[in-house]
């Protein structure tokens, strides 16, 4: 056999390409094999040699891609990571606002909570108040009640005598005493 001359399986071993990827090389640019053995194509050496030259500007081609790809990549990932610190650093100063709302709040909640107990206390004296002043008006209350059953006792008295006087006689009424 001929040594200028390669089989598909041969071109796509040097190509580093699979023997189907040749075939539809070789069925979309119309190349012809040179000899057939059997079922098997040959093909000329410059066919083989342009061939095998197509799929490595194509692999190279691809290999520089993923360089490409791989540097897009590290490059993406470092606009991750800025993004990302960004990120915290915004979320750190809103934690820093928020830190001074919550401290402000809590002034606010202990001066109510003074202003809070000085009401209760305010509540508690003026009930000791009123207390007082309850006790105060039942005790003059009851003075009054004393002195007003003294009077009607007073007067009942006074209304008896007039009306005992009444009763006695004109005469009873000059000599007695």
């Amino acid at each position: 056999m001929d040594t200028d001359l390669y089989s598909r399986a041969k071109i796509a071993e040097q190509a580093n390409v699979s023997p189907q990827k040749v075939y539809r090389y070789l069925k979309d640019n119309n190349i012809n094999p040179v000899k057939k053995i059997s079922r098997t194509d040959y093909f000329s050496k410059e066919d083989a040699q342009s061939i095998i030259d197509f799929f490595r500007a194509e692999n190279e081609s691809i290999e520089a891609n993923n360089v490409d790809s791989e540097k897009d990549k590290q490059g993406s990932e470092f606009d991750t990571y800025i993004l990302l610190k960004n990120q915290i650093d915004d979320l750190n100063k809103e934690l820093s606002k928020l830190h001074k709302r919550l401290e402000s709040k809590e002034g606010e909640v202990s001066e109510l909570h003074a202003l809070l107990s000085q009401e209760q206390q305010l509540a508690r004296t003026e009930q000791m108040k009123r207390i007082e002043l309850e006790n105060t008006n039942v005790q003059l209350i009851e003075t009054r009640n004393a002195d007003s059953d003294e009077k009607d006792r007073r007067i009942v008295e006074l209304e008896n005598q007039l009306a005992a006087e009444k009763n006695k006689g004109f005469f009873a009424k000059l000599f007695s005493k």
